[in-house]
């Protein structure tokens, strides 16, 4: 009776802390994207097949122009006149189509101003939704129960993915290709930050999950320091551009360090969950990558084994780089 009383009081709305549900969320962002290849197929399909059968029309319509000698005239110019009302009406829809994709591709480039100061305001908020992380990260766990209406880190959090949802939507309107827009790397970023955001409002849980990833702005940052004119010499732009690597990959490595000791290995039946901080987990990679150091668990290990010869080999290259300047 007691344990019932207890698990009822933990009960935030219909979440159960019991229950680990992180693979909803985690499903709903790979949804996310088939649903989005998905569309983009049906809409090119659909596409062809329009441009098809009206190809197929005119010809039929080439034809019944050259029934008889006597009729020509008049049919030739009687289909002059419709091929120009329907050439009018397809330059209108090209116009439409072309005049949206050019307006959005002014929007996210930094050849214009208003391009350069939307690339700018998105890069801010990156910012912003990494320290909202931070937050999350070392005052709450991996995974947890909450109320989404008293949570103000989720709020914000919420605020900052409905901004770079709509980012998403210009810049998909703005790729010349729809399927290898979907596959990049800022596109998959949002898929796995904005779409769980939405999900823990129905679930009334939170999974800090792969918001770790919005770190991989940071390689925007030498561009945003040349639009705001903070560098200007090929060497600061190289130094600038190492510098930026190393922090986007050391903090996203961090905190893939963070969600695998936090969370166990999902495979083992008796939890090995073990409880480290982001901070803590940065520094584990900071001393990892240069020396040789000790992994906690089998995915830790596998990671680092990985990663630190990738990334000590990469930054070595980089140096000599920067070195022969």
């Amino acid at each position: 009776m007691a344990d019932s009383n207890t698990t009822t009081l933990a009960m935030v709305g219909n979440c159960d802390p019991s229950k680990k549900q992180w693979w909803i969320f985690l499903v709903s962002s790979l949804l996310t994207l088939v649903g989005g290849v998905l569309l983009v197929l049906c809409g090119q399909l659909i596409i062809a097949i329009h441009k098809k059968v009206t190809c197929r029309t005119k010809v039929v319509h080439v034809g019944e122009n050259h029934i008889t000698e006597e009729t020509k005239d008049n049919e030739t110019v009687k289909f002059a006149e419709k091929q120009s009302d329907s050439g009018e009406q397809k330059d209108d829809n090209i116009g439409w189509v072309t005049a949206a994709k050019d307006g959005a591709g002014e929007l996210i480039s930094g050849q214009t101003t208003s391009g350069r100061i939307l690339v700018v305001f998105v890069f801010f908020l990156s910012v912003a939704s990494l320290i909202v992380f931070f937050i999350d990260a070392d005052s709450t766990k991996v995974e947890e129960c909450v109320e989404w209406e008293t949570a103000t880190t989720s709020q914000v959090d919420l605020a900052l993915n409905i901004c770079f949802m709509i980012y998403f939507f210009i810049r998909f309107i703005a790729a010349q290709d729809k399927i290898l827009f979907l596959f990049e790397v800022y596109s998959m970023v949002d898929y796995f930050t904005v779409t769980p955001s939405f999900v823990s409002i129905y679930l009334d849980r939170k999974w800090l999950g792969l918001r770790f990833i919005r770190a991989l702005r940071l390689l925007n940052l030498p561009d945003i320091l040349q639009y705001l004119n903070v560098l200007k010499t090929n060497s600061h732009i190289k130094i600038a551009r190492l510098l930026s690597r190393v922090l986007a990959f050391w903090l996203t490595s961090a905190g893939l360090v963070h969600l695998c000791e936090n969370s166990g290995d999902p495979w083992r039946l008796t939890p090995n969950i073990q409880t480290l901080g982001y901070w803590e987990c940065s520094y584990y990679i900071l001393v990892t990558s240069s020396t040789v150091g000790e992994c906690l668990q089998v995915l830790y290990r596998k990671f680092m084994n990985l990663y630190s010869p990738e990334e000590n080999t990469a930054v070595a290259t980089n140096v000599k780089r920067v070195k022969g300047i």
